[in-house]
């Protein structure tokens, strides 16, 4: 419990500071403040169970649980940006990409893992990026590059990307957002989306790979 207080300390502060970059005042009000407590509680919970689903050192295992907390911070920062302007500073992912990179480096995956990446970012900057925003690709791209360690693959990326249109689609169709061509009448934030769809997907993989190593290890005993 007192990992997650602490994750979730991280998280919100550096979302807030992140927030107020450069003299930017921007504030969580109503619905927004709603959603920002909520996926920090959830970003909370879910990099600190990922962290001890791993067999790591002490080191390595806690600085992948504070590079965790920041790059949720500064993902949910994305979102409020995004949920508020339909915009998100640069400096953003900046902000997120060494906090992705040291997840995905010190996971130790294999090369394929690296060469998914590569080419799931690719395909998101050059063929996706025609489809929605540039800033839904660059969060698209840094949740791969915090993933790649993870042995996931390519179909990890591409099950957060169904997940995130799904979650979309469902809100979407409860509020009478969609045409009957399947298009949205107005268009929505997608980066929401995109960070719930990752917070599910990295907490489902740690739920898997605990059952995993316990299935493994009664096996073992079992066979002395």
């Amino acid at each position: 419990m007192g990992k997650i207080v602490l994750a979730t300390i991280i998280i919100s502060g550096s979302a807030k500071w992140l927030l107020n970059v450069d003299g930017n005042k921007e504030k969580w009000y109503g619905s927004d403040r709603i959603f920002m407590y909520v996926m920090t509680v959830f970003g909370a919970m879910t990099v600190n169970y990922s962290e001890q689903c791993t067999e790591y050192g002490w080191v390595v295992s806690n600085l992948r649980l504070l590079a965790g907390c920041l790059l949720a911070g500064g993902l949910l920062s994305a979102a409020y940006m995004d949920r508020r302007n339909c915009w998100v500073y640069n400096y953003v992912w900046w902000w997120c990409l060494p906090w992705a990179g040291i997840l995905g480096m010190t996971a130790g995956g294999e090369f394929s893992g690296i060469v998914a990446v590569l080419v799931f970012v690719m395909l998101q900057q050059l063929l996706f990026s025609r489809m929605y925003g540039k800033a839904d690709c660059h969060a698209f791209s840094v949740c791969a590059l915090a993933e790649c360690g993870n042995a996931v693959g390519m179909v990890g990326f591409l099950l957060q990307m169904f997940l995130s249109v799904v979650l979309l689609t469902i809100v979407q169709l409860f509020r009478g957002n969609v045409t009957p061509r399947g298009r949205l009448r107005e268009p929505q934030p997608f980066i929401p989306y995109i960070i719930t769809a990752f917070f599910s997907v990295t907490f489902l993989e740690s739920v898997f790979r605990t059952t995993y190593i316990y299935a493994y290890r009664v096996k073992f005993l079992s066979v002395e």
